[in-house]
């Protein structure tokens, strides 16, 4: 499978090179949505929010409530939770690149595919190729989806009690469900056909605690005030505004949301993650015009998908598991509401 990617910035983008792909956040996207020089990069992520709205324990799903936004920056796991995004190789793919400003500069990888999930499986990072549906409610949660057997996989190395990483793939797949399935609507149809990477900093267990690493941040408020600091999971972490350096700007988390009445941006994050667990083809095309030249030929070559084995099908009987550990692989969204 062909996967392209547009990048502004040269220097960015030839970080393929050494098998690099960065991975934005999703919270300080979420906040703002992108507006790119790829005209379909705004695509606002109203499913996650309701996701996000049944992690949390407020319901909210007003991003910019004080309350449930301060319950996201605290979370575990919402804060350090990466996305990135490439387009499969087909015979659209040149009106796809259509929708690129001129000073884009593209990537491609040929990854290689898990044989059963048909999935992309890295260490803290899986990719599948996303649904396209009039409504997220067409379908099932209940029903198998390979995704989450990739992202089971992909954090297995992190837990020496395999009990222990039953919560953090219960929440990865809740929020991966409406990551992984696109709306269709207005201008955002299927002509992406995209393969979303989903990356994370999975928080660990250490002795019974759960603990997860600092991420440092600017918050940047509608009052035009900048607060710097560092997002401590479970903290209310104290931060430092701009504001009369020479008394005491610290402010803590809670009440600086207050104070913005929950209006702020959030600097953007970006995780780096090694291609090369998921493919051996990797490469820097160039320009527009180069990336064209690269898509006309693959299509010439039609390459076939290339398959690895990270999983194992196999077949217990129920009565041979007496000793087995049952836990719900997601938490149920109705997106109706």
């Amino acid at each position: 499978m062909i996967l392209i990617r547009g990048i502004r910035g040269e220097a960015y983008a030839r970080r393929i090179e050494k098998g690099i792909v960065d991975c934005r956040d999703i919270l300080s996207a979420l906040l703002v949505p992108p507006k790119t020089g790829y005209a379909f990069s705004d695509y606002y992520e109203k499913n996650l929010v309701k996701a996000l709205s049944y992690h949390s324990p407020l319901e909210s799903t007003d991003l910019h409530d004080p309350d449930f936004l301060y319950s996201l920056l605290i979370d575990f796991y919402v804060p350090h939770i990466y996305l990135t995004y490439f387009h499969i190789l087909n015979e659209r793919s040149l009106d796809w690149l259509e929708n690129f400003e001129d000073d884009y500069h593209f990537i491609a990888v040929d990854v290689q595919l898990d044989r059963i999930t048909k999935t992309a499986i890295g260490n803290e990072y899986f990719g599948t190729k996303i649904q396209y549906v009039n409504s997220i409610s067409e379908l099932s949660q209940s029903r198998f989806h390979p995704f989450r057997v990739a992202c089971m996989c992909s954090l297995d190395h992190l837990f020496a009690d395999k009990r222990e990483m039953a919560a953090s793939v219960a929440i990865y797949n809740t929020l991966a469900f409406a990551l992984l399935c696109r709306e269709q609507e207005g201008k955002f149809t299927d002509i992406e056909n995209e393969f979303r990477i989903i990356a994370y900093d999975c928080p660990k267990i250490v002795q019974r605690s759960m603990q997860q690493i600092p991420r440092e941040t600017t918050i940047t408020g509608a009052s035009g005030l900048k607060y710097r600091g560092v997002l401590n999971a479970g903290t209310d972490s104290i931060f430092q505004s701009n504001r009369f350096p020479l008394r005491d700007p610290s402010i803590f988390l809670r009440d600086l949301l207050e104070a913005e009445k929950g209006m702020i941006t959030l600097e953007s994050r970006f995780k780096p993650i090694s291609i090369d667990a998921i493919s051996k083809d990797y490469r820097y095309l160039g320009d527009k015009k180069q990336c064209a030249k690269y898509i006309e030929k693959m299509l010439k070559l039609a390459p076939h998908d290339k398959y690895v084995d990270r999983t194992v099908e196999r077949e217990y009987n129920i009565s041979d598991l007496g000793n087995a550990t049952y836990a719900p692989s997601l938490l149920e969204v109705d997106y109706n509401k």
